[in-house]
C-alpha cells in the first residue's frame, strides 16, 4: 500500500529488497525500506514469514477431538446394539425351548398329611 510521500528508490538501490520485495523511499528519511510480499517479512524482505503454529494447532486439535468423539460413539453405539442385539437373541431361543415354562404339577413337592 503506497502513500502520497513514498517515492520508488532508484536504480542504486536496486538490489536492496530481497525476495521480490519492492524497494520504497520517503524523502525525509535517508535510508529506504521494502514493501515486501506475501509470506517474506523483516526490513529487508530476508525473513520467512512461517504461517502461526497456535491458529494450525488449535484447527488440528479440534479436528482430532471432533474425530475422536465420533469414532467413540461409533462404538458405544455399535457395542450397545450388539449386546442389545444378542440378549434378544438368547431371550427368544430359550423361550422357542421352553425353558421359562413352568409346569404346575405339584409331584416334586413332597406331600404334607394334615391329620
Amino acid at each position: 500500500m503506497r502513500t502520497d510521500h513514498e517515492e520508488l528508490c532508484g536504480s542504486s538501490y536496486g538490489s536492496f529488497c530481497l525476495n521480490g520485495g519492492i524497494c520504497y523511499m520517503i524523502p525525509t528519511i535517508s535510508s529506504p525500506f521494502c514493501r515486501c510480499v506475501e509470506n517474506y517479512t523483516g526490513a529487508r524482505c530476508g525473513e520467512i514469514l512461517l504461517p502461526s503454529i497456535k491458529s494450525h494447532a488449535r484447527g488440528e486439535l479440534f479436528a482430532a477431538v471432533l474425530a475422536s468423539v465420533v469414532v467413540l460413539s461409533v462404538l458405544v453405539a455399535g457395542a450397545f446394539f450388539f449386546l442389545c442385539r444378542k440378549g434378544q437373541v438368547s431371550r427368544t431361543s430359550s423361550i422357542e425351548r421352553g425353558d421359562n415354562l413352568i409346569e404346575g404339577d405339584n409331584s416334586s413337592r413332597p406331600n404334607k398329611i394334615t391329620e
